[in-house]
C-alpha cells in the first residue's frame, strides 16, 4: 500500500498559510509543554494507570530480569543427548506439529 505524501504536505500548508510547516506552527503559538505547567491556575497534568497497567508494568520488569534460555535446562539436554539417554516421542512430536498447523490455519 502506497501513502501520497502529497496530500499531508498540502493540508500543513492549508492549516499553516503561507508554505508554514505544522511544527513552525507550534513553535509560533507559544504553547508548550513547559508554558502548559506553569499555568498560573496551578493545574497540572497527572497520569493514573489501571490495575491492569500496573500489573503489566510489574510483569514486564520482571520478565526483564529474567535469562533469555534456561541453561540448566539446556544442560541437562545436552548431557542426555550426549550419555544416549534423550529419549524422543514422535508421537508428541507429530501432535505438536499439527497444533502448529492448526493454529496457523485458524490465524488465517
Amino acid at each position: 500500500m502506497e501513502i501520497e505524501n502529497n496530500r499531508l504536505a498540502s493540508v500543513a500548508t492549508q492549516v499553516g498559510g503561507q508554505n508554514a510547516s505544522v511544527e513552525n506552527q507550534r513553535k509560533d503559538s507559544g504553547n508548550t509543554a513547559a508554558d502548559s505547567r506553569n499555568r498560573s491556575d496551578g493545574s497540572a497534568d497527572t497520569v493514573s494507570l489501571t490495575g491492569q497497567a500496573q500489573q503489566l508494568q510489574e510483569l514486564e520488569t520482571q520478565l526483564a530480569s529474567q535469562p533469555v534460555v534456561d541453561s540448566q535446562r539446556v544442560d541437562a539436554v545436552r548431557s542426555a543427548v550426549e550419555d544416549g539417554s534423550f529419549a524422543v516421542d514422535p508421537n508428541r512430536i507429530a501432535d505438536k506439529l499439527i497444533s502448529l498447523e492448526q493454529a496457523l490455519t485458524d490465524a488465517r
